[in-house]
């Protein structure tokens, strides 16, 4: 049992991160344990390679605009664990956390016990969310995959809605190393008698029909090309013959939204296009294309299929700027082919480092080198003229790190 919120996330964040995919018989054994009630809440289960977080505070913020309690699970944080686990789109108190952390370590000691082992950081995480939601007795749960989706601690629950938002090259060691094979794993989430909304490419279509018609559910693809840009700063769109207004920026934000509006109108088909719009003018999610000082914006562009997205919105949300570019990531996110991808849209390219285990240094790297990232942002901040934006960018540990350790600094 822990007395401070500090001493309880540090010991979840201690448990072994990953075993093997092989079963979700460990978490299930674990709910089983926790015996709680979810069958009278609705539930939404969103996973994809990117815009997932998006996609969950979207539906979150338009529901909660229409009074309806909702529970929300994303991965990962930015500045603080909290920001895992939402009520009504903000993020769980410290005192609600220790005391959730406290009971799921009592479970988790139990379990040790009749299994002769301990649950995952994951699945802990999980459970812990699912308890507050059932206390909280929230009326609809929005959980976020980890990875994946097939074996994700997440998909022990019968949703009503599934959600796909894309399918990209990201997590292959545990995915695989085609489209196909990431597709079927993420395509593990929806169930017999499901519904799934998705915006994945029209090549991706076929596969995700068949495998629908295999396990009777329903498929709903959302064409991206019937969504219209209006506006992009204000983001405003119209889609399906009707504007809505967006506070999240970038051309990828687009099918966001559509596949929001969609699952809301599915599970509440009362709620008027007019609320909707305002739920989406409303929806709060930090880290993309988010402006933190005068002509800073920071974005996690994480992956090669977020850099495209990231490249697209630089030709259109700011295509009037020179974009320079602060850049920092994981070694394992393939920070070369990032940048040299990005290198064409860009007016300079700085890398820096920051303080995770994971770091492997990028001075190696063809592009300007600065150790100190607040020395790094400084320079560019300094350098830049009117027609000049700083982008910071890169792994979202790096963008986190610089919300809650460098940006505060700089207001």
């Amino acid at each position: 049992m822990f007395n401070t919120v500090e001493a309880a996330v540090t010991w979840v964040e201690s448990q072994i991160k990953f075993r093997p995919k092989t079963s979700l018989d460990y978490i299930k054994n674990g709910l089983n344990l926790l015996d709680i009630d979810l069958s009278h809440m609705k539930k939404v289960h969103v996973t994809g390679t990117n815009g997932k977080g998006s996609v969950c505070m979207n539906i979150t913020s338009i529901l909660v605009n229409q009074d309806i309690k909702v529970g929300t699970f994303t991965s990962p944080y930015l500045v603080k664990f909290n920001e895992r686990i939402k009520l009504n789109g903000l993020d769980i108190s410290d005192q609600d956390l220790l005391g959730e952390i406290n009971h799921i370590y009592e479970l988790n000691e139990k379990y040790a016990l009749i299994y002769g082992f301990s649950l995952s950081f994951f699945e802990l995480l999980t459970l812990v969310s699912l308890h507050y939601f059932s206390k909280q007795k929230v009326d609809v749960i929005i959980m976020e995959v980890g990875i994946g989706g097939l074996l994700d601690a997440t998909n022990i629950l019968n949703y009503d809605v599934s959600v796909i938002t894309n399918i990209g090259m990201d997590h292959m060691k545990q995915l695989g190393n085609t489209l196909e094979s990431i597709a079927l794993n993420k395509l593990g989430i929806v169930k017999e008698n499901n519904t799934l909304f998705t915006t994945v490419d029209e090549a991706l279509v076929p596969l995700f029909m068949k495998y629908c018609t295999n396990v009777h559910a329903n498929f709903y693809w959302i064409d991206k090309k019937n969504i219209k840009t209006i506006s992009e700063i204000p983001h405003i769109i119209d889609y399906k013959n009707y504007i809505y207004k967006l506070s999240l920026l970038g051309q990828h934000q687009k099918s966001n939204a559509a596949l929001a509006i969609e699952v809301v109108k599915y599970l509440y088909n009362d709620i008027r296009d007019e609320s909707i719009s305002i739920g989406l003018s409303k929806t709060v999610h930090p880290g993309r294309l988010e402006t933190v000082l005068d002509g800073v914006i920071i974005d996690g562009a994480h992956n090669m299929h977020a850099i495209d997205s990231l490249i697209f919105s630089l030709q259109t949300t700011f295509k009037e700027y020179n974009i320079n570019v602060l850049f920092s990531a994981l070694s394992d996110k393939e920070p070369l082919l990032m940048l040299k991808k990005l290198e064409p849209y860009v007016h300079s390219i700085t890398t820096t480092a920051f303080p995770d285990t994971r770091y492997e240094s990028l001075e190696f790297l063809p592009y300007k080198f600065e150790k100190n990232p607040k020395t790094a942002l400084l320079n560019l901040i300094k350098e830049k003229s009117t027609k000049d934006l700083v982008l910071v960018t890169g792994s979202l540990h790096f963008i986190g790190y610089m919300k809650k350790e460098i940006i505060p600094a700089l207001k």
